[in-house]
């Protein structure tokens, strides 16, 4: 046995493994936030896929199908993290719902997580997300959803299941039905402060009707939203369960199972 066939094998191994883990660690969160150098990502990278190879069994493969195996790792990757990712932004964007709604759409933000800017609300919310998923062990949940991959597809599978692709776009329509059940009790709390207010604007005509209702839906909203923190902090483990429970059923399709 010579040592160049082997220290082939051992690259193709060592990059196909590299794939997958970038994939999800510019997707997952916290792994994929702006806040963590690229750097330090290009770095963890490089660790991570120097422990994870040697431990993967990669068939041989025509050196033709070599760049499409990576590009196929580089995807499977993206998928675990984009359906992580999926359920954190339900926060955001329900944050972002209840901020117009209150009329403040124009008070916005800098987001460096996201490269981009946002509401006051949703940053609290995704904030608070992304706490209770760090707490409660969800970046070793995501390691070992990344090993568990492994063990359940090849890194040389040339080939992505439709099913797997039409389980994720069904879960970006699940993520909406999720931000407006996480936004309801702000929105009905706004709805019903501007009823009163329109009542009291048509019983007195000269009231303004406008500058009593933005403190007054802004200051309801809070003590609404004070009020679900303890609701929220509860169900936000299982949330993260859930969007756990997701990958594996993610894995399960790529790997052919029903």
């Amino acid at each position: 046995m010579t040592i160049g066939p082997v220290f082939q094998d051992l690259t193709q191994e060592y990059f196909l493994v590299a794939a997958r883990i970038t994939g999800m660690v510019f997707t997952a969160p916290v792994f994929g936030s702006t806040y963590l150098p690229n750097m330090l990502k290009v770095g963890l990278i490089i660790i991570m896929a120097a422990v994870l190879a040697p431990a993967v069994k990669v068939s041989a493969m025509p050196s033709f199908l070599w760049a499409l195996a990576l590009v196929i790792q580089f995807a499977i990757g993206v998928l675990i993290g984009l359906i992580l990712s999926l359920f954190l932004s339900v926060f955001a964007m329900a944050g972002q719902v209840v901020t117009y709604e209150l009329g403040l759409g124009l008070a916005i933000t800098s987001n460096p997580a996201l490269g981009e800017s946002g509401s006051f609300l949703s940053e609290w919310q995704s904030l608070l997300a992304t706490f209770v998923f760090v707490v409660s062990g969800g970046l070793d949940l995501a390691v070992m959803a990344l090993h568990a991959s492994f063990q359940a597809i090849s890194p040389n599978v040339i080939a992505v299941p439709v099913s797997a692709l039409s389980f994720v776009t069904g879960l970006m329509s699940s993520a909406l039905t999720m931000t407006l059940l996480v936004a309801f009790p702000l929105l009905l709390a706004g709805l019903v402060v501007n009823l009163a207010v329109g009542f009291l604007a048509r019983a007195f005509p000269q009231m303004n009707a406008y500058f009593i209702s933005l403190p007054v839906n802004f200051g309801v909203s809070l003590l609404v939203f004070a009020s679900m923190l303890p609701v929220l902090m509860g169900i936000l483990p299982n949330f993260w369960n859930n969007a756990f429970t997701d990958v594996s059923r993610l894995l399960a399709l790529l790997e052919g199972k029903p």
